[in-house]
């Protein structure tokens, strides 16, 4: 069973409930006529004199293995975080089907399921932050699964350590750094034990340092046996994952390991993103008669260089 499974699912911006169907023309080109009689015509004004959306998926299918570690890039529009809030049924697809864990997101029934088995940690961490105490906040999730107190008490703890957080379960989360605020936020549904990860922006709001820590963390998730989803537009972040997918308007456009997805070089400078400075540097290197991969993550290659000196 697939961790992930997209079946040429379309989505768009502001599209009315139950207005569009597979083989209408697309929101964007469709408004309503009369609404209180329901129609759906071509020209004139919707209510509100807005139109639908544009397409953020467009018949886009796309299977997760349980166990990748797969980062999703693209530019602002691209549909990389429409898709992500489809994972755990956040968003609801206007055709096609998401499965998460086998489960259909489109099933009210199934929601709660669901995102027990796939938990989300947004952009900014504020959004998620709920009590005035870390440790509170962490067993939020747990007192909603019903957890008994002995092992909800255990699960924070445990969600504390990996995230390198230990003895600050008294601390109010608000004062806290940003990146100690994602940490926390990240804890909150590792105590919830889910079997996907789904990491969107997660360095957007960090420093240097601070997404650093988040990437190593994901990878330590990962070798762990977490599937582990990131949402990002810094390539260095992509380039740690096993599977690197580009998203261009809702679609797939690159699909596979970072070398080969990062080979694309002018597919990329097309869409506006950038070959990772760390596989630059590495293949620079390699011109110059130095033994490197041909795919390396940021962190290898810091740890690499910084060795060689002792080596001399």
């Amino acid at each position: 069973m697939n961790a992930v499974e997209f079946q040429s699912v379309s989505h768009f911006y502001n599209c009315p409930e139950g207005l569009w169907a597979p083989g209408d023309p697309v929101p964007g080109e469709v408004v309503l006529g009369d609404p209180a009689a329901g129609e759906v015509v071509p020209g004139g004004p919707a209510p509100g004199g807005q139109l639908p959306g544009e397409c953020s998926l467009d018949r886009l299918s796309l299977c997760i293995q349980p166990g990748e570690l797969v980062g999703i890039i693209g530019v602002n529009g691209s549909g990389k975080s429409t898709l992500a809030r489809c994972i755990n049924a956040l968003l609801h697809p206007q055709s096609g089907r998401v499965l998460t864990v086998g489960l259909d997101t489109s099933d009210p029934e199934l929601l709660f399921e669901i995102r027990s088995h796939a938990g989300m940690v947004f952009q900014n961490p504020n959004t998620q932050i709920i009590a005035d105490t870390v440790a509170d906040d962490i067993a939020y999730g747990l007192e909603n699964l019903a957890v008994p107190r002995p092992q909800m008490c255990e699960r924070v703890e445990a969600a504390l350590a990996q995230v390198g957080m230990q003895g600050h379960g008294e601390d109010n989360p608000r004062s806290l750094s940003g990146g100690q605020k994602q940490r926390i936020a990240l804890a909150g549904i590792l105590a919830m034990q889910p079997d996907i990860l789904i990491l969107d922006e997660p360095g957007a709001m960090l420093d240097v340092r601070g997404r650093r820590g988040i990437r190593r963390l994901s990878r330590e998730l990962n070798e762990a046996g977490l599937t582990v989803i990131v949402i990002t537009h810094f390539m260095e972040e992509a380039v740690s994952a096993h599977r690197v997918i580009v998203l261009d308007s809702g679609r797939i456009v690159a699909d596979g390991g970072p070398k080969e997805v990062f080979s694309q070089v002018a597919l990329l400078k097309r869409l506006g993103l950038d070959v990772p400075f760390s596989m630059q540097l590495a293949g620079a290197l390699r011109e110059r008669g130095f033994d490197l991969p041909e795919t390396i993550s940021p962190d290898d290659l810091e740890e690499l260089l910084c060795s060689w000196p002792a080596q001399a």
